[in-house]
């Protein structure tokens, strides 16, 4: 009774935040329901890096911050690279902040995603691992030729550039930090693991379904450092 109780403040919680066509996207793809349920509570980039990082001198961060927000030719060759195929600027989240932070501070070696497609994400590690003058992104994608249930279809643009592979938006001076394998990573994700392992930060980012994000992760954990 007490867990059923606190799943119904869960879902209110969530919905409550939600307008009427939000919540009717969430019902209509029912096996993401646990995933939005389950997530954590949005924070701001700064008090969510403090919380991971609890040694780490509030200055230090703030410095990071600051070199993230002023890197204005990273912004500008993704912006060009972007707009060049979509037709449309970037809108660049507070999430990318917090991803561009977490990899200043790790210092990653060797960091392995899963799901690619532009690459905004993909971009964001590799300009961290270049800040830091340390680290490998390898990146692994099933090319969205076509839409992707839980993936890709729910995005503004749910399908690659045509003649683009998952990606091409990562500026050309960061590249030779990145290495792309394609294919399911229900197939090839436990042997790249295994080449790679151990792996200094895993980042699920392919299919968003509770099942998938289930197995990447029991996939990945004995393979990261402790």
């Amino acid at each position: 009774m007490q867990r059923w109780s606190l799943t119904v403040k869960s879902v209110l919680s969530v919905i409550s935040h939600l307008s009427i066509a939000s919540i009717w996207v969430h019902l209509s793809r029912p096996t993401m329901i646990p995933v939005h349920i389950g997530g954590p509570p949005d924070l701001a980039p700064f008090p969510a890096i403090l919380a991971l990082f609890p040694g780490t001198p509030k200055e230090q961060v703030e410095v990071t911050s600051a070199e993230w927000q002023g890197n204005h030719r990273f912004f500008w060759e993704v912006n060009c690279n972007f707009f060049s195929r979509r037709a449309r600027r970037l809108q660049f989240s507070p999430k990318g902040e917090f991803l561009y932070l977490i990899v200043r501070l790790h210092k990653p070696a060797v960091m392995v995603e899963t799901g690619v497609f532009d690459g905004i994400s993909s971009s964001i590690v590799l300009q961290a691992m270049e800040d830091n003058g340390c680290g490998g992104l390898v990146s692994i994608d099933l090319p969205a030729h076509q839409p992707i249930s839980e993936s890709t279809d729910a995005m503004k643009e749910s399908v690659l550039p045509n003649g683009c592979d998952p990606g091409w938006v990562i500026p050309e001076y960061l590249r030779h930090r990145h290495r792309l394998e394609l294919g399911d990573s229900r197939k090839i994700l436990s042997e790249i693991l295994q080449k790679q392992s151990p792996i200094d930060i895993f980042l699920h980012d392919s299919l968003h379904s509770a099942e998938h994000m289930k197995f990447e992760y029991e996939t990945a954990w004995p393979c990261l450092r402790s």
